[in-house]
């Protein structure tokens, strides 16, 4: 776990985004995961389309993201970065910079 958090890191490149994730807009998903996780527009776009915010991309599965046609190397990095942000699990944390609540 800890090389998940690792590679998510908080980086200057953060600062664009609002600090709790939970607050995060679809643009803000959709910038995320483009410019920090890395994945490709295209699977970006599906995102968009569920209109996956902040709030519910910290609820999303790997079984979720597939189902929405995302491709599975994609599904996996966003979960890596998902789990990052969430500090693994449950409770309120702070990961990789970013509070949740």
């Amino acid at each position: 776990m800890a090389a998940v958090r690792e590679r998510f890191e908080w980086s200057s490149n953060m600062a664009a985004f609002p600090p709790n994730a939970m607050g995060w807009s679809v643009a803000d998903v959709k910038q995320w995961a483009v410019e920090q996780v890395g994945i490709d527009a295209e699977d970006a776009d599906k995102l968009v389309r569920q209109k996956i915010d902040g709030k519910h991309l910290l609820k999303m599965t790997e079984a979720m993201l597939l189902s929405i046609g995302m491709s599975l190397a994609a599904a996996v990095d966003l979960m890596e970065a998902i789990e990052g942000l969430s500090g693994g699990g449950g409770s309120s944390s702070v990961a990789g910079g970013v509070v949740l609540s």
